[in-house]
């Protein structure tokens, strides 16, 4: 939450901020002039604190003839519920990998029927290499989404850290 002091009476300072905000790319939610506004900026695919939807409060309160001016933004339950949705299906698929990759590996050294064992076998003939490339691929494939979950984690840790800065820069030019 950020909050600041500008020397604007209320009905200015609303006009000021709003206009700053939706010159931004903000849209407005709703509105309670002079004293609140709720915007939401940003896209779901967004990867950055200026780009990540999230939504925005703006309070505004007379302060003698100033107008204290409090923001607090956070991320919105759709962008948080893809990400987690998206960390879900990567760890499902991550055991789908693992779980085809141990199968064929057990099958190629055992010879003994899987669940998987058909992939590598053609007209009853065990075909090695395919099998081998099978396991690689699975493994190289759960590896892969294990680094795009941590990488999601990161982003989220990110994001979420500096959610104020966007807010924080349309104070400052308010200050100024």
């Amino acid at each position: 939450m950020l909050e600041r002091t500008v020397h604007l009476e209320i009905n200015k300072a609303y006009s000021a901020v709003k206009t700053a905000l939706t010159d931004k790319g903000c849209k407005v939610i709703s509105e309670q002039s002079p004293n609140k506004i709720l915007l939401k900026q940003g896209s779901l695919w967004g990867i950055s604190p200026g780009s990540a939807k999230k939504k925005i409060q703006v309070n505004l309160e007379s302060v003698n003839s100033e107008t204290k001016v409090t923001f607090s933004s956070c991320l919105s339950s759709d962008w948080k519920n893809v990400t987690l949705i998206g960390c879900v299906l990567a760890v499902v698929l991550i055991g789908l990998c693992l779980w085809m990759a141990f199968d064929l590996n057990a099958f190629l050294v055992t010879r003994k029927p899987s669940f998987w064992s058909w992939l590598v076998t053609v007209n009853g003939n065990v075909d090695l290499q395919v099998g081998q490339a099978f396991v690689n691929l699975a493994k190289t494939l759960a590896a892969f989404l294990c680094f795009i979950i941590l990488l999601e984690i990161a982003i989220t840790i990110y994001v979420h850290s500096r959610i104020d800065r966007f807010t924080n820069e349309i104070l400052n030019s308010l200050s100024s």
